[in-house]
């Protein structure tokens, strides 16, 4: 009995590497395209820093896809195979083989949590700010002496000495807001100018204001600035603003629904898909078909219920009620299908 759970186990295991292998490859190859241009210059670490932070942004999607399909197709192999009438021949229960399946699925429950808590969040706060430092980054060391540049439709550039990020020298004209500083010195800090020993020259309903200053940083506002989301704030963030804040908590509660909750389709799938492959005589490729409309119906579901719970309209618990029911129907029926 334990080759067999073996088996199974290692099977789904098995195709589940190999599908999200294949899905990483295709959303890596799609996202190039969206990606600034500047990045294709940045290096060949950061390049492949900013593919890794990209593949895992789409996590939750080839985690759920990934292991619903490698169970379909482990069920439709040992029946395509007629494996299964071997092992009902030997006395093998319908109940015993929901053991490993079952047991794997728990695994993977887990590991959705984790990521859904975890790592998706972090992947697509580490992608914006990689982006947006390495893009200002490369306009920053563009910065030619002597030369007038425009960082943006409304800030303007001039450098009279220049090594590295070190400046000395600096003009700073902010066209809309119509400020001019000057600075003796400027070093590059992440995305600021520290300035040094300079003055900031301010409109008044007078003329201008000229103030004098040490020190002072400079918030670069260029034309490239990538944001993360509201819904990749801190699990820790997101309950403080529940705690305290009355017009964003239905907000931060619909995130944290829907981290919390995603795990819950896992402890179905695995054992609706072997079940699929196995009760239904269909091909291989009509048993993955239904088993991605099964997956789009979840997450059009799950859509509609985290807008609703953004809106205060329900409570998440009803929302993993409405979940539960979903996948156990689809999972009792299938696993007692003769």
């Amino acid at each position: 009995m334990k080759i067999l759970y073996r088996y199974l186990s290692f099977n789904i295991i098995k195709y589940f590497f190999i599908l999200v292998g294949f899905f990483s490859v295709i959303i890596v190859s799609s996202q190039l395209l969206h990606l600034p241009s500047i990045l294709y210059h940045a290096g060949i670490i950061k390049f492949f820093q900013i593919l890794i932070f990209v593949n895992l942004s789409f996590l939750k999607y080839q985690l759920l896809f990934g292991f619903f399909i490698a169970a379909v197709i482990v069920g439709y192999t040992i029946r395509e195979n007629r494996e299964i009438y071997a092992i009902y021949s030997s006395g093998v229960s319908k109940k015993q083989l929901l053991y490993p399946v079952f047991f794997v699925s728990i695994l993977f429950f887990i590991l959705s949590i984790f990521i859904s808590f975890i790592v998706v969040p972090y992947a697509n706060r580490e992608r914006a700010q990689f982006i947006t430092l390495n893009v200002k980054k490369h306009i920053l060391d563009s910065i030619v002496e002597k030369n007038f540049m425009k960082l943006s439709d409304d800030i303007t550039i001039y450098v009279h000495e220049k090594d590295e990020n070190r400046m000395r020298y600096i003009f700073i004209h902010n066209r809309k807001k119509r400020v001019t500083i000057t600075a003796e010195e400027a070093n590059f800090s992440d995305n600021r100018l520290i300035l040094k020993n300079g003055y900031i020259q301010l409109p008044s309903q007078d003329g201008f204001n000229l103030l004098k200053f040490e020190k002072y940083r400079f918030v670069l506002d260029v034309k490239y600035i990538k944001k993360y989301e509201f819904e990749d704030l801190e699990n820790k963030i997101l309950l403080k603003i529940i705690k305290e804040n009355r017009k964003l908590k239905n907000r931060a509660l619909a995130v944290l629904t829907d981290r919390a909750f995603y795990g819950i389709p896992f402890v179905f799938v695995g054992v609706l898909g072997f079940f699929m492959g196995i009760q239904l005589y269909k091909s291989r490729d009509t048993l993955i078909s239904i088993a991605v409309i099964i997956s789009i119906l979840y997450l059009v579901m799950n859509t509609y219920f985290i807008k609703l719970i953004q809106k205060g309209s329900i409570n998440p618990v009803i929302y993993g009620v409405m979940l539960i029911i979903y996948f156990g129907i689809l999972t009792a029926y299938f696993y007692k299908k003769r």
